[in-house]
């Protein structure tokens, strides 16, 4: 989906871009200026098109170097290139926007749809060489034809970056080119080294993307963007630490590029902050201590670095693997008790309320797994956080039968709302023997499956 920007060129200001076009078969319309940002695109200004098919975008900035786009009203579009030229000319048919495209002004975009041109004419040549191969011996030769074809339009993008090394179409043509993985390697034992191509393709992954040129962000998401979204995915094992470590690394790369540097800081820390993967918060505390500083995070609002950095003082203490604040409470009978005092293999802490919806929604599903686990080195730590009327508490805890640990903040001492991010109920941390979390905000659906989990990893997975 396309989201509006507005952008105008302010009267007595010099026009620092001008881009006009013409296309045939237009007429009393509008039309838009689009460009690329990492995944997803954007309208930054509008023009009506004339009786003509005449119509031109301009404002009193230079435009960033990328791959912008015309979008018509039936969604139809064509791509260019802005660069180093801010003002050029571009005329074409609304029939075949590349067939006919002429270009006044911009070498670059010249050369861009002398390549488009030539890429229609060896698909075309592709097209005809599958559809005519029918016996397996066709096929046969369809395949070396083919091979030869794609030879032709690999030589035709080496030879070009070669020649135009500044150009953004030859960082483009390099970023779609992957690693090559050698032959595996023999061990010392004889065996192949199953590893070498996974550890190989991953090493040289970024070989051919050129992280020190923020012309790449404003390319089409599967020139630069889905290269990084395939590296945290695929190729980063699923663990904070893991992803923490890949962010550093191409973070690294990326530093002296300021619109790149921005993008990616930005895009991991939302994507992790976001993340419905359990302990993806460790990733955005990472971000947030590493690189949102007024140092590093120049383009954020003294204000809003406060908000992040309060955010992630948060939640840093209640990482999984981090030992649980202690929680002393009185329980119903005015007895403290005291959470690390609990004897138990693992403590469930649930924080719920009885006048909430979907805490009475979910009660009957917490005390009936509790029922189940009775006996098995299991307790459950209640923390009631209403206090507004301590017999209706005690009342529902007599009418439901809740024969855990129940405790509730009657006397206004703790700061557990804080300490734990209780900002919804009901919500459920898993604590291990140690009382360090080991899972935290699941349903009770997910407890035997966690319990489960992390009894096979202190058994060595038997």
């Amino acid at each position: 989906m396309l989201a509006a920007l507005a952008v105008s060129a302010f009267p007595g200001k010099p026009v620092k871009h001008r881009y006009d076009f013409n296309l045939k078969g237009l007429h009393h319309t509008k039309c838009f200026l689009g460009f690329y940002y990492g995944d997803k695109s954007y309208v930054l200004d509008s023009s009506d098109v004339d009786e003509k098919g005449n119509f031109h975008f301009s404002g009193d900035s230079v435009l960033p170097g990328g791959v912008y786009f015309v979008l018509l009203k039936d969604k139809k579009y064509f791509e260019f290139i802005i660069d180093k030229e801010q003002h050029f000319t571009m005329s074409s048919d609304t029939n075949d926007f590349i067939k006919f495209m002429k270009v006044v002004g911009s070498p670059e975009n010249q050369l861009f749809y002398s390549y488009l041109n030539y890429a229609a004419s060896q698909y075309t040549k592709l097209q005809k060489i599958q559809d005519s191969a029918k016996t397996p011996k066709e096929k046969a030769t369809a395949h070396v034809k083919i091979d030869s074809l794609n030879n032709a339009v690999k030589k035709y993008k080496d030879d070009f970056a070669a020649k135009h090394r500044d150009y953004l179409l030859s960082e483009i043509f390099k970023a779609a080119e992957y690693p090559d993985v050698p032959e595996t390697p023999i061990l010392k034992n004889g065996r192949k080294d199953s590893s070498f191509a996974f550890r190989y393709y991953k090493a040289h992954f970024f070989d051919n993307i050129n992280f020190s040129d923020d012309r790449m962000v404003h390319t089409p998401s599967q020139v630069f963007f889905d290269r990084i979204k395939e590296y945290f995915s695929r190729l980063t094992f699923q663990i904070p630490d893991s992803i923490n470590a890949a962010a550093d690394y191409i973070l690294a790369k990326a530093r002296k590029s300021p619109d790149m540097y921005k993008f990616l800081v930005n895009y991991i820390s939302y994507t992790y902050e976001s993340s419905n993967i359990m302990g993806m918060d460790a990733v955005f505390v990472h971000m947030v201590k590493n690189y949102y500083t007024p140092q590093s995070a120049v383009w954020e609002s003294p204000s809003h670095l406060e908000k992040m950095r309060e955010r992630a003082d948060v939640l840093e203490p209640i990482l999984i693997g981090k030992p649980a604040i202690p929680i002393v409470l009185p329980d119903t009978a005015n007895v403290m008790k005291e959470m690390y005092a609990i004897n138990a293999r693992y403590t469930i802490l649930f924080f719920w309320d009885y006048d909430c919806g979907l805490c009475q929604k979910e009660m009957p599903k917490m005390i009936k797994w509790y029922d189940s686990i009775k006996g098995q080195g299991i307790e459950v730590y209640a923390v009631e956080i209403n206090e507004a009327d301590p017999g209706k508490w005690k009342d529902y805890i007599k009418a439901h039968k809740l024969d855990w640990i129940n405790v509730a903040d009657l006397f206004h001492t703790s700061n557990f709302r804080h300490d734990y991010d209780v900002i919804s109920t009901p919500m459920i941390y898993v604590l291990d023997e140690r009382k360090y979390i080991i899972a935290k905000k699941i349903d009770v659906g997910d407890l035997n499956g966690i319990l489960r989990h992390d009894e096979q990893i202190h058994s060595g997975g038997k």
